[in-house]
């Protein structure tokens, strides 16, 4: 059986930490855009065969409203940054809740 990538933990360990180590002032949505960037570093491929198809439902999930485009069809927000704007704090709990789910796992793995 594939294991996970060394890369793979250690970026999601980050990205897990940023998420739960922020104050209070900062609204988890605030704190899911400011790791926005992990969703396309993260290829699924380096995930193992059980983790990858999870990785990709987050991701799909998270790129679901696309990117907004000004009136000449330019983006001026990425399709991440832009779902998440549209999520409620709830839909971010719930989100947040599935990506320590997947990271349990992951973790799992390793130790």
């Amino acid at each position: 059986m594939k294991q996970s990538n060394i890369f793979t933990y250690v970026e999601l360990s980050k990205m897990v930490e940023s998420l739960s180590l922020s104050s209070t002032s900062v609204k988890l949505k605030e704190r899911l855009k400011a790791q926005a960037a992990y969703f396309n570093i993260l290829d699924p491929k380096y995930f193992s065969e059980q983790l990858s198809a999870e990785w990709e439902d987050l991701v799909i999930f998270i790129k679901k409203g696309g990117p907004r485009l000004n009136e000449e069809g330019r983006v001026v927000v990425n399709p991440v940054t832009n779902t998440i704007d549209c999520l409620t704090e709830d839909e971010c709990n719930d989100f947040v809740g599935r990506l320590y789910n997947l990271y349990d796992k992951l973790k799992s793995e390793f130790v």
